[in-house]
């Protein structure tokens, strides 16, 4: 038989489609009377590259295999179009097919075989693609559908005599024939078998990237997600996409099931392999464009339910990707694959999303859906990413505001919201509390774990969602946008009262905060602009904030030197700076908001707990059952009653919100992700310092006026450091204790020895307080970290003065409440000076710095009057209980006093009760910081200003406790009130004998209020000290002895 010319193949080829296609329509699969698969296809991209063209040589009598002539219309008309003159069968470039042509050159020998190290034959070829496809030419079998259409094709191929069976035209040939069956209502699907599944890589199975690493296991309920009104597959659109993605996969196993034979990985079988998923990719874009049917989409995109496997199947890896480089060059054809139904694939994420919950894992899905479709790299270089730059297009990206409170409207309504709002926390998801949460400690702690890991799972992911968008050029800019109206919008949660109502909740802002924090973690503070906060172009807003020394007349003074300087140019902000300073004022809108709201939380609680009276977490008896036989027969006892109902029921909720705030805010991820970025943070302060080595004694003190950049800095940037801190140590010690590095801890010695950079003395204050609680005796599992701060240079050298100097300079601080501020602030200045006495090098710090001059003195003249008021304040607090207790002892005297004085004298006993321990509390320390400073330093306790009223102090006191009226400080249950005179008539008797001299015997001698030795030995014995020796401190045995110094009983 002679070679049949290229001519001839091309006449007999469309004799054949004339007779298969007799009164058939040649534009689109949609009218009823269309037999064959012959279908029309819209341009996709010129530049897509298409699959390799592939031959299968056979011989006589074997012919050609016979194909559809297949031409992708030019217009939007789809029309198919026939060249008679065109020597081969070809597709248009633009169609994104390449074409499908039968080389004459490749014709061989019907016999020769293929083969490299393993020979491929034929038969191994086409029994690959009827796997594959799950159809079958050749004849009937179990697993597979037959086609006849291509069937009689193939066999008047062979019957003509070609010499080479093009596998490609073939493989087209059986894709059109189960479309046209589609689209005719029949679904050959029953009759293929079922892909094998593929091993999970990771939570989803899809979008071709590198998955994120898998979950550790999460124990919580799973429930199924549930895509709002998405279709089930019954139309043509979802049963030929899903069985093209079949197909794609069963390429992978057809890979997977013979890689030690090599067929699936040498030509022509690899080649044959690679153009069957390029044609189940083509066909799919052309479905998803809707010009393969004429009908109207469905609602919901067909890869909607694909993506989030609820149709019971998954898209296979690389599908989406190879979707996505096929069509993202030709913008028209991209955006109709995106759009090609009523809600589109982002949209249909995007409202998925909107019903999802942390609740049975239904957040999972969508947000690992949307970070895998960013994900998705193309162009010749691999940088551009079309979906992230078609989500910045989405109509809900920077969606116009229509409410008042925008935070919360923005949360709900901007398409990245959804993703954002994954929850614990009650107010954000009541139903977390109620399915979660029980009430059980135990078992609520170990939940907590679980729900924080599946937290940070969720902001890992959020991670990736915005780098990959921020990563790409075209979608850069509007993400900063967004962020920036995400914070301008919610800046009043850092206000002291605010309606919660109008901003976002505490689990939308942790969220993107943690997103920021883990984008600006890569970020060196030495590519971050410190003068943006000031730029004319800043995202940030700082106008009406409060300033470290500034005035707001200062702040705009300095501003406009800067823009008018010929030396100062504003550098062009760049993404790091931006991240930086948008994570930053993001910890005072989010973080330190949320902590505020926990420790309301917990007073609230408390508050709730001292009225009512709660087995599941208390077993005190609340003021009111307590009372309760006081009014059980009153008119309001009803009331009493539904009022202890009522905070029952408070308690209840309140304890399950603190539960759910416990497992979305005291997170170690979390925390130890914020006191990284503050410890950045205390680098950019110390480096605003613009002093060289800021953080070594030598510099210190800092010069006199502060660098101007530092002091138009707002005032938070240094207390929410602060505030942060004391919150950590208090909930979460360990991250504080384990993570806290030498820089942060430079910041905070640095501050305290620079009280003059501050106008508010109460930042100063902030610090000291965390340098309080960092002392063991407060918190002891910062043992550690006390010891590292008290090793620091600055500790050793320039500490304590700074500390004694502010000690003294609080005294007035401009604050109404500055009176009794001033005794907490001392409190904690004393603890830390205490700390640092029983160290050899601190303590020598401390004697040289009462050597220096007049600011010890003026040191020692505030301790003595805090002493003075508060042993006053405490004494007579206890006079005035032990009145109440003796009232309250004698049962006759106390009912027949009146129902009302009874309330009075017990809310009064109530308030002295608290006055009390806390006064004491005070005394107790001042007393302290007298006693064993007078062991080392005795010269500047007798200096003419100081000793007078030294003296009298000490006699005052010693008189209150060992005078005749002393009986009236006994109460019940001292050690409730912390009152411990023993110890104190000790430490005073030890203050006589420290600074036993001439000198102070003379001062002692001229005070009116002096007791004499008669006095003390008739009076230590018989109130305040045990009648067994043993008891009796030495100080007292020496005046039972009367061998007491000449100090102590200087003049009668």
């Amino acid at each position: 038989m002679s070679e049949l010319s290229q001519e001839e193949i091309r006449r007999r080829r469309l004799a054949r489609l004339a007779a298969l296609d007799m009164n058939v329509s040649p534009t689109v699969i949609g009218q009823e009377s269309l037999p064959s698969p012959s279908i029309a296809m819209v341009p996709l991209s010129p530049s897509t590259p298409g699959p390799s063209h592939v031959n299968i040589e056979t011989g006589p009598p074997a012919t050609e295999a016979p194909l559809s002539d297949l031409r992708g219309a030019e217009d939007t008309s789809s029309q198919m179009e026939v060249d008679e003159k065109s020597s081969v069968s070809q597709v248009d470039v633009d169609s994104g097919i390449e074409n499908m042509e039968v080389e004459e050159g490749d014709r061989k020998d019907r016999n020769r075989t293929f083969s490299s190290s393993t020979e491929v034959t034929e038969e191994h070829v086409v029994s690959g693609v009827i796997r594959v496809l799950g159809v079958s030419w050749l004849e009937r079998a179990e697993g597979v559908f037959f086609l006849p259409e291509t069937a009689a094709a193939y066999r008047a191929a062979l019957e003509e005599g070609a010499y080479s069976l093009d596998v490609q035209d073939l493989v087209s040939q059986a894709l059109m024939e189960v479309l046209a069956l589609f689209k005719r209502g029949e679904n050959p699907m029953t009759d293929i078998a079922p892909v094998p599944p593929c091993p999970a890589v990771g939570n989803l199975d899809s979008p071709g990237v590198s998955p994120t690493p898998a979950s550790p296991v999460v124990t919580l309920p799973h429930e199924p997600l549930l895509v709002p009104a998405l279709q089930q597959p019954q139309d043509a659109y979802t049963l030929s996409l899903s069985y093209l993605v079949n197909c794609y996969s069963r390429v992978t196993v057809e890979e997977r099931n013979h890689p030690k034979v090599g067929r699936s990985s040498i030509p022509p079988l690899s080649d044959i392999l690679s153009d069957i998923r390029a044609q189940c990719v083509q066909f799919s874009a052309l479905i998803l464009q809707g010009v393969m049917f004429e009908d109207q989409p469905p609602h919901e995109t067909p890869l909607l339910g694909l993506l989030l496997n609820t149709q019971q199947q998954q898209l296979p890896r690389g599908f989406l990707p190879e979707l996505v480089a096929r069509t993202y060059a030709n913008n028209d054809a991209f955006h109709k694959v995106g759009n090609c139904s009523d809600r589109p694939l982002l949209q249909g994420l995007f409202f998925t999303m909107h019903s999802a919950s942390i609740i049975g894992n239904k957040h999972r899905e969508p947000i690992q859906s949307l970070s895998e479709l960013l994900d998705i790299r193309c162009g010749p270089s691999g940088n551009i990413r079309p979906i992230c730059q078609l989500l910045t297009h989405q109509v809900q990206f920077l969606p116009d505001t229509v409410t008042l409170a925008v935070g919360r409207e923005l949360a709900r309504t901007s398409f990245l919201g959804p993703f954002l709002s994954v929850s614990v926390f009650a107010e954000d998801e009541p139903k977390v509390a109620e399915k979660f949460f029980s009430g059980n400690t135990a078992s609520d702690k170990s939940l907590n774990q679980t729900l924080r890991q599946e937290l940070e799972n969720t902001r890992i992911l959020l991670h990736k969602v915005f780098h990959d968008i921020l990563v790409n050029g075209s979608s850069r800019e509007a993400t900063l946008s967004y962020l920036a109206m995400l914070l301008r919008n919610n800046e009043k949660r850092a206000q002291i009262q605010i309606d919660e109502r109008l901003v976002a909740g505490d689990g939308f802002m942790l969220n993107l905060l943690s997103v920021m924090q883990m984008l600006a973690i890569k970020v060196k503070l030495d590519k971050v602009d410190m003068f943006y906060p000031f730029h004319p172009s800043s995202t940030i807003d700082i106008k009406n904030e409060t300033r470290l020394k500034f005035t707001s007349q200062e702040v705009a003074t300095w501003v406009d030197e800067l823009n008018r300087s010929k030396t100062h140019k504003w550098r062009e902000p760049k993404f790091p700076t931006q991240c930086w300073f948008l994570t930053l004022h993001l910890h005072h809108t989010s973080l330190l908001p949320a902590c505020q709201k926990y420790q309301r939380r917990l007073r609230a609680l408390r508050d709730l707990q001292k009225l009512v009276r709660s087995p599941s977490f208390y077993t005190m008896v609340d003021e009111m059952q307590a009372t309760e036989a006081q009014w059980k027969e009153m008119h309001f006892a009803a009331r009493n009653k539904e009022l202890i109902k009522h905070w029952k029921q408070q308690i209840k909720k309140l304890t399950r919100s603190k539960a759910c705030a416990d497992a979305g805010l005291l997170d170690e991820n979390l925390l130890r992700r914020s006191l990284q970025f503050y410890t950045s943070v205390a680098e950019f302060l110390l480096a605003a310092l613009a002093v060289p080595g800021a953080g070594s004694p030598s510099s210190l003190p800092l010069p006199g006026e502060g660098p101007p950049i530092f002091s138009a800095l707002p005032e938070w940037y240094v207390e929410d450091i602060a505030e942060f801190l004391l919150f950590a140590l208090q909930f979460c010690p360990s991250v504080v204790a384990d993570s806290v590095e030498d820089s942060l801890v430079t910041w905070l010695l640095v501050g305290v020895c620079s009280p003059h950079y501050f106008r508010n003395p109460y930042l100063i204050a902030k610090i000291i307080e965390v340098l309080f609680v960092v002392n063991p005796g407060i918190q002891p599992r910062t043992e550690q970290l006390h010891a590292r701060i008290m090793a620091h240079p600055i500790s050793e050298t320039q500490l304590p003065s700074c500390l004694m100097k502010f000690y003294t300079d609080v005294e007035t601080t401009g604050s109404s409440s500055e009176f009794y501020d001033k005794f907490t602030i001392r409190y904690h200045i004393s603890l830390i000076l205490k700390g640092m006495w029983d160290n050899p090098v601190h303590r020598q710090a401390i004697v040289n710095e009462s050597k220096s001059g007049k600011q010890f003195v003026k040191f020692i003249n505030m301790l003595m009057n805090d002493t003075t008021f508060l042993l006053d304040e405490s004494l007579e607090s206890l006079k005035r209980i032990h009145e109440v207790q003796e009232l309250m002892a004698d049962t006759d005297t106390w009912t027949q006093t009146p129902q009302d004085q009874q309330q009075i004298r017990q809310r009064q006993l109530t308030a002295d009760e608290r006055q009390c321990r806390s006064y004491l509390t005070l005394a107790k320390e001042t007393v302290d910081m007298f006693h064993y400073l007078t062991v080392d330093i005795k010269e500047p306790f007798l200096r003419p200003e100081l000793v007078d009223r030294l003296a009298a102090m000490l006699n005052f006191n010693l008189q209150q406790l060992c005078g005749p009226k002393c009986k009236n400080l006994k109460v019940r249950n001292p050690e409730k009130y912390g009152w411990e005179p023993r110890r104190l008539l000790s430490q005073l008797a030890d203050i006589y004998l420290h600074l036993d001299c001439d000198g102070f015997a003379a001062a002692l001698a001229g005070d009116e209020t002096r007791i004499g030795r008669k006095k003390v030995g008739e009076c230590v014995p018989a109130t305040l000290v045990a009648v067994e020796r043993k008891d009796v401190p030495a100080t007292l045995v020496a005046v039972e002895r009367k061998d007491v110094p000449a100090t102590l009983v200087a003049v009668e």
